[in-house]
Order: structure tokens, then sequence, then C-alpha cells
């Protein structure tokens, strides 16, 4: 029983000072520094933004790009799927395990297809979204330069220039 209990308060007093250890830290040759948490090439380190950054700054993939390589996996995991149905149907086996994982493979497609249709209608979504929020700021940002001219004349007293018009005939 002593044997025991001073086995558990070595492990016990043991345990934290093994967990605290932490292997020594890589370090970069000198011209080649790793980037920090907050460095702008942390992105291609990480492979996703950090919170509180901007997304659109360095986006690796485009979302349709992304869309393209889900629907050609997908497309190459339902032609598996047909070759393996056909594979079962020419063996004319009734082995239980093949019919369960044709049965998995079916369900987990299904669920995939629903899935990426989803993802589909929310990227689009997104695009037309980003495309009306582009538009508003280039309508408010011409607004403001009218704006902007508009106050800049008034305050110089300055009238709008007349528009071009074609020129009268010459003067003797």
């Amino acid at each position: 029983m002593r044997a025991k209990l001073l086995a558990a308060i070595a492990m016990f007093l043991g345990a934290p000072s093994v967990w605290a250890q932490s292997p020594a830290p890589v370090t970069a040759p000198a011209g080649n520094q790793a980037p920090a948490v907050g460095d702008a090439g942390s992105r291609a380190v990480f492979g996703r933004p950090m919170r509180g950054r901007n997304p659109s700054v360095a986006t690796p993939v485009p979302a349709h790009q992304r869309l393209q390589e889900m629907e050609t996996t997908l497309k190459s995991m339902h032609a598996l799927l047909k070759k393996m149905q056909a594979n079962a149907v020419s063996s004319k086996s009734k082995d239980s395990a093949a019919a369960a994982n044709l049965e998995m493979w079916e369900l987990m497609l299904a669920h995939l297809d629903k899935q990426f249709d989803q993802l589909r209608a929310a990227t689009l979504e997104r695009e037309d979204l980003e495309a009306r929020r582009a538009a508003l700021y280039n309508q408010a940002y011409s607004k403001a330069a009218k704006e902007a001219q508009d106050a800049t004349r008034g305050a110089t007293g300055q009238t709008p220039p007349a528009p071009p018009t074609a020129p009268g005939p010459p003067k003797p």
C-alpha cells in the first residue's frame, strides 16, 4: 500500500514537469526568418486568415476554384460508386459487407451532394453581395468626390465650367 502511494505521489509531482517541458525552438537561418503570428507572410504558412485580419487581402484560393475542385472530386467519387455497383452486380455475391459498403457510399455521396449545392448557393449569394457592396462603395465615393469638388468651387467662388460646345464660325 505504501509503495503504491509513493508511486502515485511521484507521478503526481513528476507529470507537470514532464508536460511543462517543450522541444527546443526551431531557429531559421539568418536570411530566412520564420514569420511571426502577426506578419503578412503568416497567412501563407498557416493557410487561413488570422482573427481580426482582412480575408480579402491575400486569399490563396478563389472560391470558384475551390468549388470546381470539389465538383471534380464529387464526380470522381460518383464514378467510383458506379464502378463499385457494377462490380457488385457482376459478381452476384450476397456479401453483406459489400452491400453495406455500397449503401454507405450512396448515403455519403448524397450528403456531400447536398452540402455542395448549399455551398454553391452560398458562394453565389456572397459574390452577389460583394458586387453590390462594391457598387455602393463606388457610388458613395463618386458622390463624395463630387461634393468635395462642389465645395472647393464654392469656397473659391468659381463657377463650374460651361460644357464644351461646337466651335462657331471664325471671326474676321
